[in-house]
């Protein structure tokens, strides 16, 4: 027979251990899009950094206050970056005539790798500032590719998605910060 006091310390065990299980699967498993006031950037309600460089298309580009403007990290070897700058391609389209601008930062790739991959995917006429060594999405806080970003129109970061962005997440938001 199985003394109390051992049926008491396995039974705390298998309890500590269910815990622990829970805890880890609650944090794997957990959606990497977050909003605002989920994703724990130290940007959120802060003045933009600064975004500026050569776009693949050889323009120059500063990213200044006066529009709502999405700013989406991305690299050509993310396949979740894959999936979703068609997405990205077709809002900035949209959006271009109600001033609001999307500017991406393509990540550690040389400009016709870049382009080569723009072209393959269907997103060719994004602006795109070139990032080959990876400091600009450092300084925007990128944990990771992809990442976006809203700007509102004072020039102040408003939300952070992590992974591949949904459309509903990035509408909502503009909305959101194009009347406020």
């Amino acid at each position: 027979m199985i003394a109390p006091a051992a049926l008491l310390s396995r039974r705390t065990l298998l309890i500590a251990g269910l815990v622990a299980v829970v805890l880890v699967a609650a944090l794997v498993l957990r959606p990497r899009g977050a909003s605002s006031a989920g994703a724990g950037s130290p940007l959120i309600g802060k003045p933009a950094p600064a975004l500026a460089g050569t776009t693949l298309t050889g323009q120059r580009f500063v990213l200044r206050p006066g529009h709502v403007t999405v700013v989406n990290i991305w690299a050509s070897w993310c396949d979740p970056c894959r999936q979703e700058l068609p997405l990205v391609a077709g809002l900035a389209q949209r959006w271009a005539s109600d001033g609001v601008q999307v500017a991406t930062i393509d990540t550690r790739d040389g400009a016709s790798l870049a382009r080569d991959f723009l072209a393959k995917v269907g997103a060719s006429g994004l602006l795109a500032v070139q990032d080959p060594d990876g400091r600009t999405a450092v300084g925007w806080g990128a944990t990771g590719v992809p990442e976006t970003f809203v700007v509102d129109a004072r020039g102040v970061v408003r939300a952070r998605w992590i992974g591949a962005v949904s459309e509903s997440w990035l509408t909502g938001q503009v909305r959101r910060w194009s009347t406020a």
